[in-house]
């Protein structure tokens, strides 16, 4: 699968085609259905290797590449419900919008941002949230 502008496609499959990822069930789905590698890619795709850095907890993006590469990350339940959330808000929104709702204060959240908080709360403090932000960040008109 890649990710277009209409959502997470299969090869072969005609991006105009797609259908989005539309609720978190569905993302759900796709993140726990993948290896912990795909998950490192798909995000960096969408957010970017510094980003995919900062919420695995790593201070270098080699890290990263290490991590589509076969080496098993620290965090990899942080970092496969990051790509639960980022498919969720990118379901209607591009790359930009889903970096942006990642680094930007979100007031749903406290005005904490969401990639800090990935990277520096346990998840099960987080996870509700940060679902929540995210449900109602997708689920706007």
């Amino acid at each position: 699968m890649v990710f277009g502008a209409h959502g997470y496609i299969s090869e072969g499959q005609n991006e105009l085609d797609a259908q989005p990822l539309r609720n978190d069930l569905e993302a759900h789905d796709h993140v726990m259905s993948i290896g912990i590698a795909e998950v490192v890619r798909q995000l960096t795709e969408m957010l970017g290797a510094t980003t995919v850095a900062v919420i695995g907890g790593v201070g270098e993006t080699r890290a990263v590449q290490q991590w589509m590469n076969g080496r098993e990350p620290q965090r990899p339940h942080v970092l496969r419900f990051a790509l639960q959330l980022t498919t969720m808000v990118a379901s209607l929104a591009d790359r930009e919008t889903a970096r942006a709702w990642f680094h930007g204060a979100n007031p749903r959240l406290g005005d904490q941002i969401p990639m800090l908080l990935l990277r520096n709360k346990p998840l099960d403090e987080i996870q509700g949230p940060l679902l929540g932000a995210a449900r109602a960040f997708a689920a706007r008109s």
